[in-house]
């Protein structure tokens, strides 16, 4: 059962106020595909196409940013889970989700609400927590999936039920957490479940009617090309969930996508082989979902270190050429930059501490053989990896890609023998080091090198990052701070406390002149361990100006 709210008023002004110029305001495919040209919205979950989430705008810069102040604050009114949320801003409404399948739409000038979606479901087998990380939105539409893995879409601005799909059987260990990604008529989305032994895909639905395009199933198939890197039946059950957003790149004609982790996640004995494409980044044909190319990061990976982290679509100098990217920050702790059109292999830097690799000729990261049986190691990165799904960001200015970074080892130890899949059963059993280090890293595109790297509180940094054009790198830490620091040096300019731990990445606009930047708060206190996820208070979108 599903439930809708919305005051009368906010319906009779979105019809009355808002028909007139539905057609100027609606997002449109071109609006889609320029949105780094549209300062006064955020129309896709990393700002462009392809993940930048920089924000060219320069009224909040170095010199204006010690008199940033709250605009408005607006409780969410749900606990239990940490709130993650990208809020999208188009057409005056900003598109808020939160923990536990709410979708609340506000006023992005005062925080009033518009109308929300509460949506019922059955309990549903999570790994990582009830979370979502927002929507998508197309012409008069939004799209928005649920915990219990359903993809629905609504008018945006009364909030009527268009249609709903079941994207896959909650009953099997299916979930929806992020974000929909908007590709001309179709909406893409990825599946959450990875650790009870799913077999992961991408699903593509008409954006009219909710009818399947296409699904490209992120293990290989009998028949398919590497098929043959797994071993037995072990496929039908080798994870490699989709749960982080994509990317699209007009020019190719091709979507990218990051993928997770074999499973079981830490038992490699019973999955032989490569398992592709498990940890990878695989190039989809936009229209068909037909692979282009892959490229795998962690082969036969148990460490846990999916490669869902959003591949980021860049145009960087690479060995004296300005060469078209794809740029993913690895859960592995390397950034890898690949050929665009074919995936080639380019170069892989470092921006953590990492202990579980060699180098090959060319410099690809490989597996060490002492770590073939790795229980007695302290892995780093670690189960959390050195990046997990909060984005990075990257400013065309600096050249340099800010990256929320957690430094904290763990030991792997294998259980032998055959896991159960439907259960959550990774295989064995992490034992995390006493403590972790959470960082906002600048990892230099011309270089391949850290430029620099700032200490945050807490054991890891899930908060995310935005880049400006006013010389600034906004993050957030799990001690409730927003920061702003110089996006040449590091050095924190202004911070806020918003009265819980920050798990989501702050995003930014323009209206009538004014820039302003939003950030969603809510997780528990890493010292007390109070707040959203246990239950002791709401979480909070903040809006802040000049």
């Amino acid at each position: 059962m599903t439930k809708f709210t919305g005051s009368i008023l906010a319906l009779i002004l979105s019809i009355s106020l808002f028909s007139s110029f539905a057609q100027a305001q609606d997002v449109s495919t071109d609006i889609l595909e320029n949105a780094q040209d549209y300062s006064d919205r955020w129309v896709t979950y990393g700002k462009n196409y392809g993940a930048w989430r920089y924000m060219p705008d320069t009224e909040i810069n170095r010199d204006t940013v010690a008199n940033l102040r709250p605009v408005w604050i607006k409780q969410n009114g749900v606990t239990g889970g940490a709130y993650e949320v990208t809020a999208l801003v188009n057409d005056g409404r900003m598109y808020l989700t939160t923990a536990n399948s709410h979708l609340i739409v506000v006023d992005p000038m005062t925080g009033d609400e518009l109308w929300r979606y509460d949506h019922d479901f059955e309990n549903v087998d999570l790994c990582c927590g009830p979370h979502n990380r927002g929507v998508g939105l197309y012409e008069d539409k939004v799209f928005w999936g649920t915990l219990d893995a359903h993809l629905m879409a609504f008018d945006a601005a009364t909030g009527i039920q268009l249609w709903d799909v079941e994207v896959g059987d909650h009953r099997e260990s299916f979930s929806v957490t992020g974000a929909p990604l908007v590709v001309k008529d179709m909406v893409l989305i990825g599946v959450g479940g990875g650790e009870y032994g799913i077999r992961g895909y991408i699903d593509a639905y008409d954006v009219n009617t909710g009818e399947r395009r296409w699904r490209f199933y992120t293990t290989a198939g009998e028949g398919d090309p590497g098929n043959d890197t797994w071993a037995g039946d072990s496929w039908k059950t080798g994870g490699a969930p989709t749960w982080v957003t994509g990317t699209y790149d007009p020019e190719t004609d091709m979507v990218f996508w990051g993928t997770g982790n074999p499973w079981p996640d830490i038992n490699r004995n019973v999955r032989a082989g490569d398992n592709l494409y498990s940890n990878s980044v695989v190039a989809l044909d936009a229209d068909t979902g037909e692979l282009r190319w892959y490229f795998q990061t962690s082969p036969r990976d148990e460490f846990d270190h999916d490669s869902t982290s959003e591949p980021m679509i860049i145009e960087e100098m690479f060995e004296g050429q300005l060469r078209k990217m794809i740029v993913q920050v690895s859960r592995n702790g390397h950034v890898y930059a690949l050929d665009r059109m074919d995936g080639s292999f380019l170069y892989a830097g470092e921006y953590t501490r990492v202990n579980w690799a060699d180098r090959d000729e060319r410099g690809k990261p490989v597996l060490k053989e002492s770590l073939l049986n790795p229980a007695d190691t302290m892995i780093f990165p670690g189960l959390y990896g050195g990046k997990n799904w909060p984005p990075a960001s990257y400013s065309p200015d600096t050249h340099m890609l800010y990256i929320p970074t957690t430094e904290w080892g763990t030991r792997f130890i294998r259980r032998e023998g055959e896991a159960r899949a439907g259960t959550m059963d990774l295989g064995g059993i992490p034992q995390f080091d006493t403590t972790g280090t959470g960082w906002v890293v600048a990892f230099d595109m011309l270089s391949g090198e850290i430029a620099w790297q700032v200490e945050m509180p807490g054991n890891f940094n899930w908060a995310g990052t935005l880049s400006t054009g006013g010389g600034l790198v906004f993050s957030g830490a799990p001690d409730g701070y927003v920061y702003a620091m110089n996006d040449e040096t590091g050095e924190v300019l202004w911070k806020f406390q918003t009265g819980s731990g920050i798990y989501a990445p702050p995003t930014s606009f323009t209206i009538d002149g004014k820039q302003y930047i939003g950030v969603a708060s809510g997780t528990r206190n890493p010292t007390t361990r109070e707040g959203v996820a246990t239950g002791i208070s709401p979480g909070n979108y903040i809006l802040f100006s000049l």
